[in-house]
């Protein structure tokens, strides 16, 4: 009876062992990144480019709100297009007036391969979204950005603006710009 006993013992005593093993096995484990590391790598780029076309439809959706007309009604218009002697075309998309005069412009802005502005400045600070080509800026003191189709930049109030082109010499740029400025005043201001 007594080796019966020790038996049963000698076995509790192995088993505890195997439930100790396998309750060790059962912790959760840290959850790993099912990303890979390119993944991981181009989350940032991704998630900017999402802010970016965020931003875009921010833009739109705001010039939307102030018009009663379809965008494509606007910009099959003669009245709400210049285009400037060296083939710059501004078509004006949305133009909204606000009770403390300042007018609020949503321009569809194409340069020519190869076009460029002279020095000038900017009476306000104006958000940018690049649609197709290369845009080069820069500002006094500054390193010269380059800008491509997706991408968003900001136009500086009050600063002197020593370059913008579009480098490329056989596509045009085109690009949305979006700003505020007192009722009737030009945004770009050359000296």
């Amino acid at each position: 009876m007594l080796s019966g006993r020790r038996g049963r013992s000698t076995a509790r005593r192995h088993r505890e062992p195997a439930v100790a093993i396998h309750a060790q096995q059962r912790k959760p484990q840290m959850p790993q990144s099912k990303l890979s590391h390119a993944a991981e790598m181009a989350a940032p780029k991704i998630e900017a480019d999402i802010k970016r076309r965020l931003f875009l439809g921010a833009m739109a959706s705001a010039a939307f709100a102030f018009s009663d007309v379809p965008l494509l009604a606007r910009i099959n218009t003669a009245d709400n297009t210049a285009v400037s002697p060296d083939g710059v075309i501004r078509t004006t998309l949305q133009n909204h007036i606000n009770s403390a005069g300042e007018e609020f412009r949503m321009v569809l802005t194409t340069y020519p391969a190869g076009v460029g502005l002279p020095t000038h400045h900017h009476p306000s600070i104006a958000h940018n979204y690049i649609l197709e080509g290369v845009a080069e800026s820069q500002y006094l003191g500054e390193e010269l950005q380059r800008f491509t189709a997706g991408e968003s930049y900001q136009d500086r109030a009050e600063t002197q603006h020593t370059i913008f082109r579009n480098p490329d010499r056989t596509s045009p740029l085109k690009y949305l710009i979006v700003y505020m400025v007192e009722k009737g005043q030009p945004y770009l201001i050359i000296p």
